[in-house]
């Protein structure tokens, strides 16, 4: 009861105090609510991306079904017969559902507006991010569920009713789809009359039944225009065999946990089914040997985040932790400086009996205080943001990407950690000032209790840490954006802005045969070439397309394997004529022979893959074998293994889509004439590419309505690739973090620097008074405050040169110490410190020495 008593009097008395001195208590106030409202909102944006619980009644219930590989990799795809096996057998669920996400072309509904047009109008779209179709189809965003998909996540429909209600006989007599309330109305405008309504997707005709409720995601992070049964989807895909196909990895799994059975029970009942499940594998395939089953809380996202994924989170969270850092150093500093004048006030309640402890407690119940109110004003503030940061992402993206739904609303969680973490940097800001006042007040004369050289060089060191951290950041911001720069500027060893790729996709009918295609694109590629201002036109994957293809390579006559693999190198099939098309020359040999029919075995190599395999040695000539297995690669795509290949040329390098330039190191091997319609159509242009790009829609529904494409130059496809993205967003958000680091310091610095000009007015007095010039004051003032500002630059460097070392996985052709990031902002930060302490260095040279004399 005592301790409250002293608790509520601490509070009480230091509340008093705060409004006495206003103007600290805001600067204080604001420079906490910054690093405290950056921490929250990352804090946040973690919750509603990275660990979000799945959209279902009691969701805690809720599980990820997914299985650990021999290999040690979590695979979070399952087959549809392995999910009917565990839907049927398993006991620990009272409920197994499955999941994939498709893009389906929708026709057959009325008032139809253009893709194109939506897609154009997005923010990616506008920054060119997107590549735009070459004719007014219009995909609908679907997601193809188990029929028992909503009555295991406990959720009605919000009209009409859902496929379990339904039945399979039903469903595969009258085929039925689900409508999103928020297509329904984007789309529909809300109208009644939409369940009976019949809409083709991919060709075939369904019947929307239901209405799912707003907002509703499920199991993913969007809202799909439509919810498809995985039962139907022969339908839309009448050549796949995927409801048959055992190894055809392709739906997410989820469960929920039966009453009083644990995730432990049903992770070892369900490695048991999988286990059971092996010898109806191909015995070459992953699953057919040992697997463990992991069963994890329900998320949208696989149990396992990628080593790049994880890398970024790490660098975010301590990119904010040190903005919180920077926020505490301020306000110490700050109330150190003020500290000097309750030196008076300090040693009286010392003398009074008051304990150096309970002079701690009170100097730090009015530093938790501050930060109390730091919290109390950024938890409104960062949500107010993030809600609209959010609305605006939501808008960026084009409507086909469907409706993103992140909740981003305070809850329990969220105040918790922001009460945790007020409190934590008000007891770390003030507990050294804390510390050194009481300390300071048990020497301290009643009268003249002057500053002590143990607290100038706390608030020296305080000011220093301020302008390490913010330097640090501001150089690890620099090197990104100028990294995202690089990436786009880039010498790419090929002609980007000129050359368009046309990536074409046939409609999944049966007429759609193998010869049918061929001959569309033999077709589509005459009328390309007949083109006015068409340079040429060849068939290839674009060398940034990110769609890069590996092997294993050898070069003593046998088969690649771990114990002769020369390198794994990029291949690509190409064309004859692909190498002038894209512009990239032949340092040495000659390129493939243009002939029908199936091309002789020889490759050419890029300059580094030749240095790869014969350093030093001329490779024309030699022989070797490449090998796919251990690689990814689609069903039925064309594979370079087999018997030997002949090196008759080297091209100069390019770059491509990988960070660390290793997908430079390629080997061309020549595209057989019946496999054109497996790969993108590559055309150059004389003409401006947008202008050709428009004069190409007309020509390629000409050879077949139904044919779908998007065209893109090849320097807009590198504003696509991961590479960029990746270096992009790393950019824009280091930079944001270093902006904020920045402006802290910057006010840490004048703060500090306008209040330690005032307690020295009495002796800036005395200094004019005995004889010294104005400019003699200044020069003091500057020099004394910008010696931790130069010591604080030091060091900062020193930390930038550490932390480049860990973004050297994302940085794009920079060296981890990048010269001109580093003076740039070392230079830039120096001219800001400067400022900020010149200006209320300046009030020195006013002061009036009669004035400052009688200064108390």
């Amino acid at each position: 009861m005592i301790l409250l008593e002293t608790v509520l009097q601490d509070l009480r008395y230091g509340a008093r105090t705060l409004l006495r001195n206003a103007g600290f208590t805001a600067v204080s106030i604001f420079a906490l609510a910054l690093g405290i409202g950056v921490n929250t909102a990352v804090f946040t944006a973690y919750r509603a991306f990275v660990v979000r619980p799945l959209d279902a009644r009691d969701p805690g219930t809720m599980v990820n079904v997914a299985l650990r590989l021999q290999s040690g990799v979590i695979n979070a795809r399952l087959s549809y017969p392995d999910y009917e096996a565990y839907r049927d057998h398993l006991r620990s669920f009272s409920g197994v559902i499955a999941f994939s996400i498709e893009q389906l072309r929708l026709t057959g509904a009325e008032g139809l507006g253009s893709q194109r047009s939506a897609e154009a109008g997005s923010l990616m779209g506008r920054l060119g991010l997107l590549r735009p179709s070459a004719n007014n189809a219009e995909f609908a965003s679907t997601f193809m569920v188990s029929e028992n998909y909503f009555s295991v996540l406990g959720v009605a429909a919000l009209g009409g009713r859902t496929f379990e209600s339904i039945g399979l006989p039903a469903l595969a007599a009258s085929p039925a789809v689900l409508i999103s309330e928020n297509y329904w109305q984007r789309r529909f405008g809300g109208d009644p009359a939409v369940l009976g309504k019949i809409v083709r997707l991919n060709g075939a005709a369904f019947t929307i039944v239901g209405i799912t409720p707003h907002d509703f995601i499920g199991t993913s992070v969007a809202v799909p225009d439509f919810w498809l049964p995985l039962s139907l989807e022969p339908l839309v895909h009448p050549e796949s065999h995927r409801l048959r196909d055992r190894d055809d990895l392709w739906c997410r799994v989820f469960g929920r946990l039966a009453p009083g059975v644990s995730m432990a029970q049903a992770q070892a009942e369900t490695t048991l089914l999988a286990s059971q499940l092996r010898t109806l594998h191909d015995p070459h395939a992953d699953l057919s040997k040992d697997v463990t089953a992991v069963i994890s809380p329900g998320s949208p996202f696989p149990g396992q985040m990628s080593a790049g994924l994880r890398l970024a989170i790490i660098l975010i969270m301590v990119g904010v932790a040190m903005v919180l850092v920077i926020a505490c150093a301020n306000a110490a500093s700050l109330q150190l400086a003020r500290a000097t004048t309750r030196q008076l006030e300090l040693g009286m309640r010392l003398s009074l009996g008051a304990s150096r402890a309970r002079l701690i407690r009170q100097l730090l119940t009015e530093s938790a205080l501050i930060g109390v109110l730091a919290g109390g004003l950024a938890l409104p503030l960062t949500w107010a943001l993030m809600h609209v940061a959010v609305t605006r992402a939501a808008e960026a993206l084009p409507v086909d990407f469907g409706t993103v739904v992140l909740n981003v609303n305070p809850d329990l969680g969220i105040f918790g950690y922001v009460v945790a973490i007020s409190v934590f940097a008000g007891i770390l800001f003030g507990l050294a000032p804390a510390i050194e006042s009481s300390r300071s007040a048990l020497f301290s004369t009643i009268r003249g209790a002057g500053t002590s050289p143990a607290r100038s060089r706390l608030r020296h060191i305080l000011i220093a840490a301020q302008v390490a951290v913010s330097l640090a950041l501001m150089i690890a911001g620099g090197m990104l954006v100028r990294s995202a720069n690089h990436a786009l500027r880039m010498d790419t060893g090929y002609n980007g802005d000129h050359v368009i790729d046309v990536t074409f996709q046939f409609p999944e009918q049966s007429q759609y045969t193998a010869d049918h295609k061929a001959v569309l694109v033999r077709d589509l590629r005459a009328r390309l070439a007949a083109l006015p201002g068409v340079a040429g036109v060849t068939s290839a994957r674009a060398p940034n397309d990110n769609g890069g293809r590996r092997a294993a390579v050898s070069v003593d006559g046998g088969p690649p394997s771990a114990g002769n693999m020369r390198a794994l190198l990029y291949y690509t099939w190409v064309q004859a004529n692909y190498f002038q098309t894209l512009g990239i020359p032949l340092s040495l040999g000659s390129s493939f022979q243009s002939q029908g029919g199936q091309p002789e075995r020889t490759v050419i190599l890029s300059e580094s893959a030749a240095a790869r395999l014969w350093p030093g040695q001329n490779p024309l000539g030699r022989s070797l074998r490449l090998g796919t297995d251990g690689q990814f690669h689609n069903k039925g795509e064309l594979l370079p293994d087999g018997p030997a290949w002949q090196v008759i040329g080297v091209a100069r390098d390019t770059r491509g889509v990988t960070l660390d330039g290793s997908d430079s190191e390629q080997v061309y091997v020549p595209l057989p004439a019946d496999r054109l319609q497996d790969y993108p159509i590559l055309v150059r242009t004389d003409a401006g590419p947008t202008p050709m790009m428009r004069a190409m829609e007309p020509v390629i529904s000409a050879v077949d309505p139904g044919l779908l494409a998007s065209t893109a130059t090849l320097q807009e496809m590198l504003r696509q690739t991961d590479a960029f993205l990746v270096a992009s967003i790393s950019a824009v958000i280091a930079s944001s973090i270093s902006l904020f680091g920045l402006l802290l310091a910057s006010i840490g610095i004048y703060s500090t620097v306008s209040y330690i000009v005032v307690l020295r007015t009495r002796e800036v007095g005395i200094r004019m008074a005995i004889g010294a010039k104005k400019r003699d004051i200044l020069a003091l003032m500057l020099q004394e405050s910008s010696r931790p500002v130069l010591v604080g630059l030091l060091v900062g460097m020193g930390l930038a040169a550490g932390a480049s070392q860990l973004l050297r996985g994302v940085l794009y052709g920079l060296s981890t110490v990048d010269a001109i990031s580093f003076a740039g902002a070392s230079l830039l930060f120096l001219a800001i410190a400067l400022v900020a302490t010149w200006l209320p260095s300046r009030r020195a040279m006013r002061v009036d020495p009669l004035v400052a004399l009688r200064y108390e």
